[in-house]
């Protein structure tokens, strides 16, 4: 088997996140691989575990902390996931050392990368946390096309009204 393409692992994060949506779940989805190898992967689970702050991403770098890589390690590894991550979800990268981010749709009222990716430089001397490497709109319409299955579904709502504004 050969190596994997940026657009292969995403595809993994878009099923993941369609799994996450069959149990009645926002469709987002992450994993972090460490080359080709997965080391933790998570759809959200607001729903069945009735609480906010399990967002997919945050749920892998908990995981991947559990495994105790060195920091070396961690710069290696890459974060997938199917939306772009939040600002609490891009801290914690930071601060897990996480090498590279890949998302696929941009989140304009919550995501962090996009202005983070702006600002770092003007505000943040030189230090051991650096922002990771960020690359958006990786297979965009697919993940676009999960947030609107989940839309059909449910219609109305506060986290549909928010959805509407990924679509």
């Amino acid at each position: 088997m050969g190596i994997m393409t940026v657009e292969e692992k995403m595809r993994l994060v878009l099923s993941l996140a369609e799994e996450g949506a069959k149990q009645g779940e926002i469709p987002i989805a992450a994993i972090i691989f460490h080359g080709d190898n997965i080391v933790s992967k998570a759809y959200t689970t607001e729903k069945k575990e009735g609480r906010y702050l399990v967002h997919a991403e945050l749920q892998v770098m908990m995981e991947m902390d559990k495994q105790k890589c060195s920091i070396k390690t961690r710069k290696e590894m890459q974060l997938f996931t199917n939306l772009e991550p939040c600002m609490m979800c891009l801290g914690t990268a930071i601060h897990s050392f996480v090498g590279e981010i890949y998302y696929s749709l941009e989140s304009p009222t919550d995501g962090g990368a996009v202005w983070t990716e702006k600002t770092w430089n003007d505000y943040h001397p030189e230090s051991i946390f650096k922002l990771p490497k960020v690359y958006g709109k990786i297979l965009e319409e697919e993940s676009k096309e999960l947030f609107k299955r989940f839309l059909n579904i449910n219609p109305k709502g506060g986290i549909s009204d928010w959805v509407k504004t990924l679509i």
